[in-house]
């Protein structure tokens, strides 16, 4: 009996045994010899790539692989005794890890090798295409090759702007005229005076450039003392985001003159009255409207006393004291009449009056019924963050009055090829200190608390999206990035990196490369909106 009860036993555990057996990996059933394998996992990068692993072992063997993983490829499939497999697999074209399993037969029993491939790295995002490697070509022949002397005599001549491919070959004639009537003079103040000229151009007609609006008046912009060539851009660029009424519309160029190449450039348009530019009602000729409209510009240097009158105004005592200077641009000095000089004397009168609460006005709800406030903050704005030294309502400011509309409207921006950073006097390469905030109207504007959170509030405003650091940033770097063929040989014809110009400021022998002008503007820009984060909480 106790002989029965232990064979049962005996019965049951070979049963379970084999149960047990038919769930493994490995068939140990009729076991003979041994077999051995140096790994059982191998991982495989997603390019083509190989691999081995050896077999130890005193039988024969089979190797095989599923037909699921076709993309894996051994060198033996059969074999006795030891050797060494080498495991070949496809580049993984597929954006996920895969795998499968070689199984090796024999009679020592069944072993296995899980091959795990890496997944393909994704497809790179395209590159945008580049645009303006080279830049359009700008050809000016004056008659008889005239030079251009002075910012007074127009030279006849033509103009022709060509487009050009990745290599530097003209593709295309986007405009070829010639200039019968009027042509290309110099322009400019203290631009005049450096050995890359700045220049204005009056077509016989009206024609679009580039994609801008049509018209006869163009200047070019020459950026001598810019030696990132891009600081009127950058203006313009924050103008924009600003949502300026008008922002002047600019394109760069490579620029050849009389058959000789004088550099970069910013073709664009000249700032004056049209349905394209400052889109105010025009005075014509002895016109007996008064109300406007009108073009101002600040101008204390009273550069075009002979094209303009002026308004000094009376200033804070009446005696001015902190004094604007304005030249009425439109109408020139031949057409406009007294009964509108008076006006506008008289208006810039009624502006103080209400700015510094003279006979008993209140300038928190009086000024702004004179000036249209949005502008106003907004040239306070654009001239602080760029560390303007002209921009403390001294020179280089427009402004305009339209007909029936009491406020003065500030705008469009010009003049800022010495901002950022870029002169030595009046503070202008500090990233700190206020350039006009304690000067002229801005003075006693911000006496105002209401007037002050105003700003603040603008400010605020600003650089949660339109003059964040990273926007701006980013458009220094694709600008630089247009700019960088046309760059290096605007600096081979004029070589004054890591040289002074005026006013260039102390440093600027350090920069040597267009790349480290660049750098030191971003730096500079992006420091001095931090100092007026700080000031304008």
């Amino acid at each position: 009996m106790i002989t029965l009860f232990i064979s049962i036993l005996l019965l049951a555990f070979h049963a379970q045994c084999s149960s047990d057996n038919e769930d493994s990996d490995e068939d140990t059933s009729a076991v003979t010899g041994t077999i051995k394998l140096s790994t059982s996992e191998i991982l495989m990068k997603a390019v083509r790539d190989s691999a081995t692993f050896t077999i130890t072992s005193d039988v024969s063997w089979n190797v095989s692989v599923p037909a699921s993983g076709g993309w894996c490829k051994v060198d033996k499939t059969s074999g006795t005794n030891n050797a060494t497999i080498e495991v070949t697999v496809e580049a993984n074209p597929k954006i996920e890890e895969r795998s499968t399993r070689i199984t090796i037969k024999s009679s020592a029993g069944n072993k296995y090798v899980e091959i795990k491939q890496e997944a393909k790295e994704p497809d790179p995002e395209p590159e945008p295409e580049e645009t303006g490697v080279y830049l359009p070509l700008l050809t000016i022949t004056t008659v008889n090759k005239a030079p251009i002397l002075d910012r007074t005599n127009y030279i006849k001549g033509a103009i022709k702007i060509e487009s050009r491919n990745d290599a530097g070959i003209v593709s295309n004639t986007l405009l070829d005229i010639e200039m019968t009537e009027d042509g290309i003079r110099g322009r400019g103040n203290s631009s005049w005076n450096s050995p890359k000229k700045p220049y204005r151009i009056k077509l016989d007609k009206s024609v679009e450039i580039l994609g801008m609006p049509k018209s006869k008046h163009w200047v070019l912009l020459a950026n001598y003392s810019d030696k990132t060539l891009m600081r009127n851009s950058l203006v313009f660029e924050i103008s924009n985001r600003m949502e300026y009424a008008y922002t002047p519309r600019f394109q760069h160029v490579d620029v050849v003159l009389n058959g000789e190449y004088v550099g970069n450039y910013m073709l664009g348009e000249q700032i004056r009255i049209d349905k394209n530019r400052v889109n105010i009602a025009e005075l014509k000729p002895t016109s007996e409207n008064i109300t406007g409209g009108y073009l101002f510009e600040i101008d204390e240097r009273k550069d075009e006393a002979d094209e303009a009158f002026y308004v000094d105004t009376k200033g804070k005592d009446m005696n001015g004291s902190h004094k604007l200077v304005v030249a009425v641009k439109n109408p020139e000095l031949a057409d406009i009449t007294d009964a509108q000089k008076q006006y506008v004397v008289d208006h810039f009168q009624n502006i103080e009056d209400a700015l510094y609460g003279r006979d008993g006005k209140d300038p928190a709800t009086e000024f702004p019924k004179w000036v249209d406030m949005k502008s106003f903050i907004d040239n306070f704005l654009i001239n602080e963050i760029s560390k303007n030294v002209d921009g403390n309502l001294r020179l280089s400011t427009f402004m305009y009055k339209k007909e029936d509309d009491n406020l003065l409207y500030f705008g469009p921006v010009w003049d800022y090829d010495i901002a950022f950073g870029n002169a030595d006097y009046g503070g202008g390469d500090a990233t700190t200190g206020w350039m006009s905030r304690g000067d002229r109207w801005y003075r006693e504007f911000f006496r105002i608390p209401k007037f002050d959170q105003m700003v603040k509030d603008r400010w605020k405003e600003l650089r949660s999206n339109q003059l964040s650091e990273s926007n701006l940033a980013l458009y220094i770097s694709e600008t630089a990035k247009k700019l960088e063929t046309s760059q290096e040989k605007n600096f081979e014809k004029w070589k004054i990196l890591g040289e002074h110009v005026w006013p260039n400021p102390a440093g600027h022998e350090e920069r040597k490369t267009y790349a480290s002008e660049v750098y030191y503007l971003k730096e500079f820009l992006l420091q001095r909106a931090k100092w007026m984060d700080t000031e304008l909480k």
